[in-house]
């Protein structure tokens, strides 16, 4: 059994970047709520062995929040994140180290709202309503996956247990 978090970055201040929108911070709700969400996963034993977050500094700022909350897990930042399709973070789990029992993703919509849309395919109807047209930002979702290896992690596998927004 194997579990995967996917995390859209907490809100942020479009106007607060010097330069493109990849520099953006979060706001003052969205620092709030990043520190929420680590308290929540805390209360629900959420602890990723693993960490893929997009080298923008609002999901770095999402990270480094609930980090505050969390034992501090292996973190790779992966610029290629921000602007990825959502098949390209299946594969980014697929491909991820058999040593990791529970990997965390922090990224961008639409590829966040995708991949979780791609494998929750299968999860109860109350979920699949919840993520049927949006998934805003600072919301975590937790999957089960009934797999032995993460490059059979699919949509057939894997399952919605619990949405935190």
């Amino acid at each position: 059994m194997r579990h995967i978090f996917i995390l859209r970055h907490c809100e942020y201040d479009d106007r607060s970047g010097a330069g493109p929108n990849f520099d953006c911070h979060l706001s003052p709700e969205g620092q709030s709520h990043a520190a929420a969400i680590g308290q929540t996963m805390q209360d629900n034993n959420i602890q990723p062995d693993l960490i893929y977050c997009s080298g923008a500094v609002r999901t770095r700022e999402t990270l480094d929040a609930l980090l505050q909350s969390i034992d501090r897990p292996e973190i790779i930042y992966n610029d290629e994140i921000y602007g990825c399709m959502p098949g390209e973070l299946l594969a980014l789990i697929q491909d991820s180290g058999e040593q990791y029992k529970n990997i965390m993703i922090v990224g961008h919509n639409p590829a966040m709202h995708g991949i979780v849309q791609i494998l929750g395919q299968n999860s109860e109807a109350r979920y699949l309503k919840e993520i049927a047209y949006y998934y805003g930002a600072g919301t975590l979702c937790s999957f089960t996956c009934n797999t032995a290896h993460w490059a059979e992690a699919n949509p057939a596998n894997c399952a919605i247990t619990a949405l935190y927004a």
